[in-house]
């Protein structure tokens, strides 16, 4: 009889600590944060990059502002049994700023919920802000998904790439006589990677609001992702570089331009353990590029 109290216990040892054992927010999490105010503000690509010990929580929130990749460390804790994740204040871009180079800050803080499926795990909830600005600082909400195959990774700081602010309109923009051939399109160098492995792995996303951009992948001119629509979601793919070429070059043509020029995108690009992210901007007569070299 004791025997087996003692079986029974330990089945349901083992049963109870599954569910707590998945009760963490260790990792990488990406998601875009809508802003509680008109559509035509600017919405935010964020990661963030959190780890756990116990129930107290550290990392960064890496977030792009209009031209720039944007890092902040953040502090905070997570309850366990409420699954509740609590970011302490921080500083934030003000959302009117007019670049990162030229802005000014705002406090706030985050409050987020866990939940946990078969399918994946999701933290929802709120960026909010301080008492001083709650009347001039919209909440920026967010649905963060946690992405298990990048936790263990190094990220390489880098300086962001220019580009063209987000044209808002409430109206698709006119756009231009399109040249439809992808060899036509002039080729804009906008960064150069040297890189380790002869494979990497790619994964896009559409920089800032969802607006239809749809585009397609070149590498040394040959098609190697054909036509596909840029969401906050990630398209990935891994190719496989040309050794016998002094670099390889990696191009984005627009197949359009959504509803807010130019088509623009942030890459994110695995070399083996080190993380490289970088912004591209195309349109539909110049395919954003950029130059893969091996590291001597």
């Amino acid at each position: 009889m004791i025997r087996t109290h003692k079986i029974i216990l330990l089945i349901g040892c083992f049963f109870t600590a599954v569910p707590l054992f998945s009760q963490q927010v260790n990792g990488h999490w990406y998601g875009i944060g809508k802003m509680q105010a008109t559509s035509n503000y600017h919405q935010y690509l964020s990661e963030l990059v959190l780890r756990q010990k116990g129930k107290q929580v550290w990392g960064e929130l890496d977030y792009y502002f209009r031209d720039s990749l944007v890092k902040v460390p953040i502090k905070g804790s997570f309850d366990p049994v409420s699954r509740k994740l609590s970011i302490l204040p921080f500083s934030m871009i003000y959302f009117r700023s007019p670049s990162a180079r030229n802005s000014i800050d705002v406090n706030l803080s985050g409050n987020f919920t866990l939940l946990v499926s078969k399918a994946e795990s999701v933290l929802t909830g709120s960026l909010v802000p301080d008492a001083d600005h709650k009347y001039t600082v919209p909440e920026i909400n967010y649905r963060f998904t946690r992405s298990d195959d990048t936790t263990d990774l190094v990220m390489v700081n880098e300086e962001p790439v220019t580009q063209k602010p987000l044209v808002m309109a409430t109206e698709p923009a006119p756009q231009p006589e399109p040249i439809d051939d992808f060899t036509k399109r002039t080729k804009v160098y906008t960064k150069e990677l040297e890189l380790e492995n002869p494979s990497i792995r790619l994964e896009i996303y559409d920089n800032g609001e969802i607006d239809g951009d749809m585009i397609s992948l070149y590498l040394n001119d040959k098609l190697v992702l054909p036509k596909v629509s840029l969401t906050h979601k990630a398209v990935r793919l891994t190719i496989d570089l040309d050794p016998s070429l002094p670099f390889n070059e990696l191009s984005m043509f627009a197949e359009n331009l959504g509803t807010k020029p130019p088509n623009t995108a942030a890459l994110i690009v695995y070399d083996g353990k080190t993380r490289y992210e970088t912004l591209l901007s195309s349109d539909l007569r110049k395919s954003a590029t950029l130059k893969l070299k091996k590291k001597e």
